[in-house]
């Protein structure tokens, strides 16, 4: 199968970003696997073939820098679309018939910050610029963003098939029409936990970005008064405001071996998480998380989490994990069994293989013999 992944970006930067990474390598071993993108920030998966379209970067309609596009969505099996905004390529995209687009966030739905208003509640309201104009300073630029959104919304429906990662996108997508299949990330879990694994600190993972709500983490450590460090792992424009120690964006390994190292992640989020990768990394890896109950994080923290509803809730759950080492291993545990029973690479590539197998191409008729 001739299988075309289009993007925004070629990046290790974010979940969403590596997952990708993750189904083109697992793909390329029985696959022609492509990939087109818009920017670069790091060398393509080996044995997959790359190609930069430039026009896949941009966020408004354009036909610009699309040209190259064209050809390779004519030589596609299957065409699987992630977090491409440029209205104009989605619509190429899903014109082929045999799109499958993967909802990584908001932006084909929600021209505001993640259906959250501005005062951090969850934006129940369809899109109108009645609504959505209360989490805009101006008018205009809001009138804008909805006209946009709702040109990337169109573009979606003509979709083949719609993937999303959590049942939260799932029906927020519903509530617009939009039908979509849940299909969350995969991970890989790491060796068993020992009882007596040394487990030093706190760690934020992330965007360091007002949305992610970095410094809601860091109020947390504040108010429970622990002796623990907290580590702030990542990139953004809130980094030189955060208190903690600072480690920058880390490569995956070093990230990983950061968190299987600490007693438990923070997972704060001030929007409606679509989904939260790290969070579930974390859980693979033997680590507690404490997680902010926003969208889709619910669905993977049934298992080796503390479900809080912000710093002080947060504060609360470190000052118990603090003081209670069989506590933080009984998660530890509990997290792992669940990231390996649920979210193992075998059975979710299968079901991904599955939705690019019921979009009955044309092409795969052809050549089937039977």
């Amino acid at each position: 199968m001739r299988i075309l992944h289009v993007v925004d970006r070629l990046s290790r930067r974010g979940g969403a970003d590596q997952h990708l990474r993750d189904i083109a390598s697992a793909q390329r071993l029985t696959h022609r696997v492509t990939l087109a993108y818009g920017s670069q920030h790091c060398r393509e998966p080996a044995g997959v073939t790359a190609v930069k379209v430039r026009g896949l970067a941009g966020k408004v309609a354009s036909h610009a820098g699309l040209a190259a596009l064209a050809p390779l969505l004519a030589d596609a099996d299957v065409v699987h679309v992630h977090n491409v905004m440029n209205p104009i390529a989605l619509q190429m995209a899903c014109a082929t018939g045999v799109a499958v687009v993967t909802v990584q966030d908001h932006r084909v739905f929600c021209p505001g910050p993640g259906k959250t208003l501005p005062d951090g509640a969850r934006c129940t309201l369809g899109m109108s610029l009645s609504v959505c104009a209360g989490c805009f300073e101006d008018d205009a630029y809001a009138d804008r963003t909805l006209k946009l959104t709702r040109e990337r919304l169109d573009a979606l429906r003509e979709a083949a098939e719609v993937l999303v990662l959590s049942e939260y996108m799932r029906s927020e997508l519903a509530v617009l029409g939009v039908e979509a299949t849940v299909l969350p990330p995969w991970v890989e879990a790491a060796p068993d936990l020992e009882p007596d694994e040394p487990r030093e600190g706190y760690v934020f993972g992330g965007r360091l970005v007002r949305h992610k709500a970095p410094h809601e983490a860091v109020e947390a450590h504040s108010l429970s008064r622990t002796s623990q460090p907290l580590r702030v792992a990542g990139a953004g424009p809130l980094g030189g405001q955060l208190a903690g120690e600072g480690l920058g964006w880390l490569p995956r390994d070093e990230l990983h071996a950061v968190l299987r190292g600490c007693r438990a992640l923070l997972f704060p989020a001030r929007w409606q998480e679509p989904f939260g990768i790290l969070g579930l990394e974390a859980l693979a890896l033997g680590t507690p998380v404490i997680a902010w109950d926003r969208g889709g994080i619910s669905e993977w923290a049934r298992a080796g989490c503390v479900l809080v509803d912000g710093p002080q809730q947060a504060a609360e759950a470190i000052a118990r994990l603090d003081g209670n080492s069989e506590l933080r291993f009984q998660l530890g545990t509990d997290g792992q069994l669940l990231a390996r029973e649920e979210y193992g690479r075998a059975s979710l590539l299968a079901r991904l293989e599955d939705a690019y197998s019921v979009l009955r191409c044309p092409k795969l008729e052809m050549e089937d013999p039977s």
